[in-house]
């Protein structure tokens, strides 16, 4: 490999050095630690590093278990491997490469104590958690964040991984220098983006390089370049949908996140009248008009929090606010978050939270909230503490004054949710969301058999189909619009298997007729919310209007 890597900041001059590395040599040469650990897994972060210390070290190593030990060959221009002897009796002269991993940390510990020394280590993260096997590593970067021969030769070790507790473990990291460089900043893809354009030969003007460099917040600088290319190599030229659903895919492999660009907006949910004047008046306004609210001093909402029983549509009303305010809708799964492995759990929430707010502005949804809501009793359970290390994640993030992304919550629970996560400050707005009436079970009806919306519509008798659509809407007091949804599927099944030429009522009113719920449970559960709503929904206007009609949305 050749010494120079090939990224957008090499030969830069000194003052151009990228903000996160002046940072860790600023940490490194003030004597805080001679260990920096740089958590990136974008390789050109690396080749920014390999470049910088080029220019002010003479003696550079480099580590990984695949290569083993290297060091920078200045003459030939590249690294090249540290060879030891083999100690055989038959042939005493035989070099190996030394690629044990014990092996290796006694000769760079030998080196890095002789003469002043950079040393770099790459791919000692154990997905499996297994840090038994990293062992010599712990015991060696231990050694050497205190070492006196070390400081004086003003030797420095470097360790890069895209997850250090998966290298080191918690107390060892502490001692080091941790250093989370950034994504790419707008500008460093706004270079990338004219360097590929250029080489591309395809001339942007400049409104559109910007556009393409907005499009592409959340990714790292690699990424952005195969996004580019790939976008230009199968379209000839850079549109900004191909690089989003080219991004989508890239967040989607991070396992923390999926992204998405809804395609729904207010006027494609029926219901929640209420719900939706509150949110346009306390949200979208201000979005519309930033020039009003900084006159008026006007923050952003905190977050929002959606209560109520399931199947009720919060998701669908979290993906049409993304589509009316045009924001990505970034999803954040408790499932892709919370692992068995102690500390992965942290650590996910912790590196989601970091590319969500390289994404943002970005309307974050999180269904089942209360999975992060609530603290744990038991204190001496290894189990227990992770999980109140993520609340306190959860709750440091949704307190954060510089928080660019709109957190919408979604719970069933909202009364286990912990007081702390209530507090104003967090959630700005807390909306309760019951069983649909019957004009708007109507619409969810009339919706799914694309009789309104942009749905599909099967081969239907309408006039025949809106009359049975009445006499269900009026027989089907506390159905969910999921529910609702699934009885118009079951009708679509039964017109399939018929002879018939065009659906009807018929096929509606039988479905209708073998479909069932819960009534009285779900009566039940209905008063237990409504006794919720002066607890926690703080709009007196959606107060009146959820105890004379309960809201409703169709799923999406």
């Amino acid at each position: 490999m050749a010494l120079k890597a090939n990224n957008p900041t090499a030969s830069q001059p000194a003052e151009l050095i990228p903000q996160w590395l002046d940072e860790a040599m600023a940490d490194w040469a003030s004597g805080a630690s001679t260990v920096l650990t740089i958590e990136t897994a974008d390789p050109r972060r690396e080749g920014q590093l390999i470049d910088h210390i080029i220019s002010r070290f003479d003696h550079i190593l480099r580590y990984h278990p695949w290569t083993g030990l290297e060091q920078a060959d200045r003459s030939a221009g590249r690294f090249t491997a540290v060879k030891t002897s083999a100690h055989s009796d038959y042939e005493p002269g035989l070099q190996n490469e030394c690629r044990d991993l014990g092996g290796a940390l006694r000769q760079m510990d030998r080196l890095l104590r002789q003469k002043q020394t950079a040393l770099v280590l790459r791919g000692l993260d154990r997905p499996d958690s297994r840090l038994d096997l990293n062992a010599e590593l712990i015991s060696a970067v231990r050694s050497w964040t205190v070492d006196r021969d070390i400081l004086v030769r003003k030797s420095l070790i470097c360790l890069i991984s895209p997850n250090p507790l998966c290298a080191l473990d918690q107390d060892t990291l502490n001692q080091t220098s941790v250093v989370r460089p950034e994504l790419a900043t707008f500008d460093e893809r706004l270079a990338l983006v004219r360097t590929t354009v250029k080489r591309a030969g395809a001339p942007l003007d400049e409104d559109r390089q910007r556009t393409i460099a907005l499009a592409t917040a959340g990714l790292n600088l690699h990424q952005t370049h195969n996004v580019l290319l790939k976008t230009y190599h199968v379209e000839g030229s850079f549109p900004a949908e191909r690089i989003k659903r080219l991004k989508s895919e890239y967040v989607r492999r991070s396992d923390v996140l999926e992204i998405e660009d809804p395609k729904v907006t207010f006027q494609d949910i029926g219901g929640y009248e209420a719900a939706k004047r509150l949110v346009v008046q306390e949200l979208i306004r201000p979005l519309e008009n930033p020039q009003r609210a900084k006159e008026s001093a006007l923050p952003l909402p905190r977050g929002i929090l959606l209560f109520g029983p399931p199947g009720t549509g919060k998701t669908l009303f979290a993906k049409a606010l993304a589509g009316q305010v045009n924001l990505p809708f970034v999803h954040l799964k408790p499932e892709n978050i919370f692992q068995s492995y102690l500390g992965v759990s942290g650590q996910n929430l912790a590196k989601a939270i970091r590319l969500i707010e390289d994404i943002s502005p970005a309307l974050v949804f999180v269904d089942e909230i209360d999975r992060f809501g609530r603290r744990s009793t038991d204190p001496g359970d290894g189990a227990s503490q992770e999980r109140n290390d993520v609340f306190g994640q959860m709750l440091t993030w949704l307190g954060d004054e510089g928080r660019k992304s709109i957190i919408v919550g979604t719970t069933n629970v909202p009364n286990s949710l912990d007081e702390a996560f209530l507090r104003p400050g967090r959630f700005s707005i807390f909306l309760p969301f019951l069983y649909p009436d019957e004009d708007a079970r109507r619409q969810i009806l009339l919706a799914h058999l694309g009789l309104v919306g942009g749905r599909s519509r099967p081969r239907i008798d309408e006039h025949s189909a809106r009359r049975a659509v009445d006499r269900i809407a009026a027989q089907t007091e506390l159905y969910t619009g999921a529910d609702l949804e699934l009885l118009v599927t079951r009708a679509k099944q039964r017109f399939f298997r018929s002879t018939c030429q065009a659906m009807t009522q018929v096929h509606l009113l039988e479905a209708h007729a073998d479909y069932r719920v819960a009534t009285d449970t779900r009566r039940s559960l209905e008063e237990q919310y409504r006794a919720l709503g002066p607890m926690f929904a703080n709009s007196l206007e959606l107060l009146m209007r959820t105890e004379h009609q309960a809201p409703s949305v169709s799923p999406g």
